[in-house]
């Protein structure tokens, strides 16, 4: 029996619970040799002591990297504040417990994603020996790529932007500037020529496109040309193979709900894992025994047994969540750092281990659906642009006046 709460159940440390005992190092931890936890933490102690699985709190309090940054706040050595976060040498630890902190409100939430390649730009700056490249690279990363960035941040309800493309684009420009170092060329020389033999190394240099475009248009160089690269569709999942995996998402009780709902998602109305992965609770909706979800202009009906499973993915929620994260989630699939949802990757590698390949699964959805629905009907359902649900119409063999010869041709049978 529990020496704290009276709990019969198996002890943990000194005649407490596991409960009792996460209390107990949890307020030790965050009183930082004091005899009450400050004020500012207390929301920090709340989302911890709630954790579902308490043993795994003990253990992160014990060993974590996080948890020994938050000591150091308790005690006052770092300030709570995102630039000595940024600042503290247990980066790893420092960077999960700033979600842990933003999640409980303790520090204003910021875009994590712009901040991260705001400092990798100081750093890529810095290696860069040319000082009339570095000088230009500084004025295309800030009034062109960053700037674009914070542009795009401002419009994102996720909270973190994507900066996989504009990385690629700094580097290759950097690497294009080199390139025309070492061959004795000055940018202001440089010609088309020395843009095809670039280009001619493969398509890994193609995305020097967008800082010719820049540096043409403040007069750095003359007008260069890049062609864009040709878009390919890819393979796409057998459709036996579709529905095979479809029927398993929907009726094997032994996987995770958040792969069946997310899975499921993919492969019957062709969402992407970047949207999948940043949906939130509020775009389904119930009404009596009706569930619909929301992915574009209009709610969609969702037919059991799926239907059955987002509830279920609501109610229940994700059971392995980090240490910190709150009680309640506004994301339909919360992620490991507190307060934010699944990453993409992440996803992609779950649904993966589930013989769910996206990109394929998204072609082979989206050509069955497009070969049935008219594009603006596909674009305002999925949230898709017209010019994208038009290429899939295409892609399919169908438009619109097919689907109506269809329709009419249906009737005329069953008359």
């Amino acid at each position: 029996m529990c020496t704290d709460c009276g709990l019969e159940d198996k002890l943990y440390e000194r005649g407490r619970c596991e409960r009792c005992a996460l209390h107990r190092r949890t307020s030790e931890l965050l009183c930082g040799g004091g005899t009450s936890i400050p004020p500012a933490l207390v929301a920090v102690y709340d989302a911890i002591i709630a954790t579902r699985t308490p043993r795994t709190a003990l253990n992160w309090l014990r060993g974590g990297a996080g948890a020994a940054v938050l000591a150091d706040l308790a005690a006052g050595t770092t300030p709570i504040s995102h630039a000595a976060l940024d600042a503290h040498p247990r980066r790893r630890g420092a960077d999960y417990l700033r979600h842990v902190l933003v999640a409980a409100t303790v520090l204003p939430a910021r875009d994590e994603g712009l901040a991260r390649i705001e400092a990798w730009v100081t750093t890529l700056l810095t290696g860069v020996e040319q000082p009339e490249h570095r000088r230009l690279l500084h004025a295309y990363a800030t009034w062109r790529v960053l700037r674009r960035l914070r542009h795009r941040a401002a419009q994102n309800t996720t909270g973190r932007t994507s900066t996989g493309y504009p990385r690629t684009q700094l580097l290759v420009a950097t690497r294009f500037l080199t390139w025309l170092d070492h061959s004795g060329t000055a940018m202001a020389q440089c010609h088309q020529g020395d843009v095809d033999t670039w280009l001619a190394n493969g398509p890994a240099g193609y995305p020097v496109r967008d800082f010719l475009g820049w540096a043409a248009e403040h007069h750095h160089c003359p007008a260069l040309l890049v062609p864009a690269l040709g878009r390919t569709t890819g393979t796409a999942t057998d459709a036996d193979e579709r529905w095979a995996l479809i029927a398993r998402l929907l009726h094997d009780n032994t996987l995770e709900l958040t792969d069946r709902v997310a899975g499921a998602f993919l492969l019957c109305y062709g969402q992407q894992l970047s949207r999948i992965a940043v949906m939130r609770t509020e775009q389904v909706h119930r009404h009596g025994d009706v569930v619909s979800l929301r992915f574009g202009a209009h709610d969609l009906t969702v037919p059991e047994p799926l239907s059955g499973l987002v509830t279920d993915l609501i109610e229940v929620g994700r059971h392995h969540l980090g240490v910190g994260s709150p009680s309640t989630s506004p994301w339909l699939f919360p992620g490991h750092l507190p307060g934010r949802p699944i990453t993409p990757a992440r996803l992609g590698e779950r649904l993966r281990e589930l013989g769910i390949r996206a990109l394929p699964g998204r072609r082979a959805t989206l050509l069955q659906l497009a070969a049935e629905v008219p594009a603006a009907v596909l674009a305002e359902l999925l949230q898709l642009t017209p010019g994208t649900a038009t290429r899939w119409t295409r892609d399919a063999g169908g438009d619109w006046s097919r689907y109506a010869a269809e329709l009419a041709r249906e009737r005329s049978h069953q008359m």
